[in-house]
């Protein structure tokens, strides 16, 4: 389920509107209106907002593609997102129409997110220091 539709599912669940969702999480409206089309995605801080307004979990909300994304883009910026972006949408790819149990799909996910995590860090060396997250040091 893709996270547009995790928020709207959600939001109605809990008997909101957009804007009580706005008004107890501190996003504005016209933000969740753009998660809820699917134009934008939010950044973690937004995210943890939208979560505790719903009682759930960040996990929860985003998914464990969303996760990485989220955090892709907390540490790594617009480049790091869409490349995990674009990572999450390949293997998403290959489940679809498959018989793969969501348990198993889920723990295949969680070793390509470990995966990337372990790529990028590798990879550091070579991540101009514009890219690298704030408040590391070489």
């Amino acid at each position: 389920m893709k996270f547009s539709d995790r928020l709207k599912e959600l939001r109605e669940k809990n008997d909101m509107t957009q804007e009580q969702l706005a008004k107890v999480s501190g996003v504005s409206p016209r933000t969740i209106q753009r998660y809820e089309c699917g134009t934008s995605r939010p950044r973690l801080d937004a995210a943890e907002k939208l979560a505790k307004a719903l009682n759930i979990s960040v996990d929860q909300l985003l998914g464990t593609d969303g996760m990485l994304v989220a955090q892709a883009a907390e540490q790594y910026g617009a480049r790091g997102a869409k490349q995990a972006q674009q990572l999450t949408d390949e293997v998403t790819g290959l489940f679809t129409g498959g018989e793969l149990a969501q348990d198993d799909m889920d723990v295949m996910m969680q070793a390509i997110m470990d995966a990337y995590w372990l790529a990028k860090e590798k990879n550091k060396k070579y991540t101009p220091k514009k890219y690298r997250s704030k408040g590391k040091q070489d």
